[in-house]
């Protein structure tokens, strides 16, 4: 019988799902951070550049431990084995940090933060049955994630009429910020699922980091060095530094670590728990204060994503109950001496 530490979860089960969901969480703090910080660095340096170099400093810390540790054959392992997957995963990372990065310069971090990952549950609802076979969220989920995208609705309407924190917008600067937004939460949900694909297949979070950034370094790096910027490389590192720790690689391996041990939609709700943060982070970027229509919305959907994280450890809890043993008080096996069940419609003997 399985070990259960006196709850009705197997204990191996439930301290999976404890360590996915403490995972997520730190993820979603690193991820607050890092908008509130990148908002500032990307109005001084040019988003490639500070994406040539963080993306670059990541990939040289996971790709050369990966190869130090298994060697080439194991790191290339992935790619062999699901090379659609792994180009799905490059490209998506790519679209998603590049465009989130631009958007910061048109938008204030939490607007970008909740539309970038308020975007991730819908899609996920939508697109997972799709990309992961047998896979289906639950109701709640569902109807918890299209409730988030009323509240999205009201953000965009509020960044367009200048209800943020960075004031009055002109109408092209918001339409533009916005649209990089929402490229930036698709790409970012098919990364998820891409990222639980490669998880499903046995790869795990350091074999997935050393083969998920090629195309980033690729289109960065072009854009740095064909668009005359390589002179702001020496500047900017010290600020990519930040961003790739804090940013970059701490907050992609947490995700990593939480995707292998939940859902792909429990990472999307879980996940857009770091807006509420980034309203409190943005406060110490002196241009920007908390806009009541930001705060409102990041707090309602909130409310809402726990809704959606508690129906799903409910489920967790059910579908992992133990076997009723055999023997078991209310257990009754039947015997010759017993009565032939009654059947609708048939004539009792």
């Amino acid at each position: 019988m399985p070990h259960t530490d006196g709850t009705d979860v197997p204990a191996p089960r439930r301290n999976a799902v404890t360590r996915g969901m403490t995972a997520l969480g730190a993820y979603a703090a690193l991820s607050a951070a890092f908008d509130v910080y990148a908002a500032e660095r990307v109005q001084q340096y040019s988003p490639m550049v500070l994406a040539a170099l963080s993306f670059g400093l990541v990939t040289t810390l996971f790709l050369g431990w990966d190869l130090a540790r298994r060697g080439p054959g194991e790191v290339l392992r992935p790619v062999r084995a699901r090379r659609g997957d792994v180009l799905a995963l490059n490209v998506t990372t790519a679209v998603g940090w590049l465009t989130m990065l631009y958007a910061l310069i048109y938008l204030e971090p939490a607007v970008v933060n909740v539309v970038g990952l308020a975007v991730g549950p819908v899609l996920t609802v939508l697109l997972e049955p799709l990309l992961r076979r047998g896979a289906r969220p639950l109701r709640a989920e569902a109807v918890v994630s299209f409730a988030i995208t009323a509240f999205l609705a009201v953000l965009v309407w509020g960044s367009l009429a200048g209800r943020s924190a960075v004031g009055r917008l002109d109408t092209q600067d918001a339409v533009v910020g916005l649209t990089l937004t929402l490229v930036s939460g698709i790409a970012s949900t098919g990364n998820v699922i891409f990222s639980k694909r490669l998880s499903d297949a046995g790869f795990g979070p350091n074999a997935v980091m050393s083969v998920r950034f090629p195309v980033t370094l690729l289109v960065s790096w072009a854009a740095v060095l064909l668009g005359g910027r390589a002179g702001e490389l020496g500047d900017a590192l010290p600020s990519a530094a930040v961003l790739a720790v804090v940013g970059v690689g701490l907050p992609l391996y947490l995700i990593q670590v939480g995707i292998r041990h939940t859902e792909p939609i429990t990472a999307s709700l879980f996940s857009a728990l770091s807006p509420p943060l980034a309203v409190l982070l943005q406060l110490t970027d002196s241009r920007l204060s908390v806009a009541p229509l930001s705060l409102a919305c990041v707090v309602s959907i909130t409310l809402l994503i726990g809704v959606g994280v508690l129906a799903r450890q409910r489920h967790e809890r059910r579908i992992a109950l133990p076997p009723h043993p055999p023997g078991a008080p209310g257990d009754h096996h039947p015997t010759q001496s017993d009565p032939p069940p009654h059947r609708e419609g048939a004539r009792p003997l």
